[in-house]
């Protein structure tokens, strides 16, 4: 699995594919109302649903960020989420 989880943060690790997306929901759900922390400082690049989780998740509970040296865009689009613009709810 190029995701591994410890506890309530979630390490990534090389490209995150879709096939991702169920186990990675699995454990936001298990997480929900606590700080969750997002380990990029492996990765190369995210599938979108898990960038939308990431999202969602971020609407509703407090999430940080670890990213490495170069910036990659799903960095940016984390980075540039205001979920004050999300109208959702």
């Amino acid at each position: 699995m190029a995701i591994t989880y410890e506890e309530n943060r979630a390490t990534f690790a090389s490209v995150i594919y879709e096939d991702e997306v169920v186990s990675f929901r699995d454990f936001l759900q298990g997480c929900a109302g606590d700080e969750v922390i997002f380990n990029f400082s492996e990765c190369e690049d995210v599938h979108l649903a898990v960038l939308q989780l990431i999202m969602a998740y971020k609407k509703n509970y407090a999430v940080s960020y670890e990213f490495g040296d170069s910036k990659k865009l799903f960095q940016q689009v984390l980075e540039g989420f205001d979920t004050s613009e999300n109208h959702c709810n």
